[in-house]
């Protein structure tokens, strides 16, 4: 039982460094005006925090938005479209955090640390969601990741890990 589920993240993980792997970088150019602001960088005497920094597209690999991702929370349609579907193990976390809303628009960064991946050890979405209605529809997706300890990268970047 134990081994069919950690293969079977180690497959989920796979894929998921493929996705990334393969996706452009270019960003389509946002021609109009932003009025919002987004989240500051971490308070400095926490280096290795985990506080939001929503940061811009620029910052993530966009990703395919799943078909029928729309509901009345933002939140709620983050988790059902990308958290996680197996229950964690080990120092597995997932945060799910509403960034801003406004009437126009809704940012959510969703966080999932503690991988069980020899590579990757975490995995963080920058979702963008539109009103749709009286729900809300996820319109844009985005991944960084961060690596397990010399495999790469110890921060959050669009970079492969080794």
């Amino acid at each position: 039982m134990l081994k069919t589920f950690v293969l079977s993240a180690l497959a989920a993980s796979a894929l998921l460094i493929t996705l990334v792997a393969c996706q452009p970088t270019a960003t389509t150019p946002d021609t109009e005006a932003d009025t919002t602001t987004e989240a500051e960088a971490p308070v400095a005497d926490a280096p290795d925090s985990d506080a939001v920094v929503a940061g811009d597209r620029a910052d993530y690999t966009e990703v395919p938005v799943p078909g029928g991702a729309v509901g009345e929370e933002p939140t709620e349609v983050a988790l059902a479209a990308f958290g996680s579907t197996e229950p964690g193990e080990g120092n597995f976390e997932e945060k799910v955090e509403l960034v801003e809303q406004t009437d126009d628009q809704s940012l959510v960064i969703l966080t999932q640390t503690g991988l069980a991946d020899d590579s990757v050890n975490g995995a963080r979405y920058r979702l963008e969601f539109v009103p749709e209605g009286d729900q809300w529809r996820l319109d844009w997706a985005g991944s960084q990741v961060r690596c397990q300890p010399d495999r790469g990268s110890q921060e959050w970047s669009t970079n492969l890990c080794m």
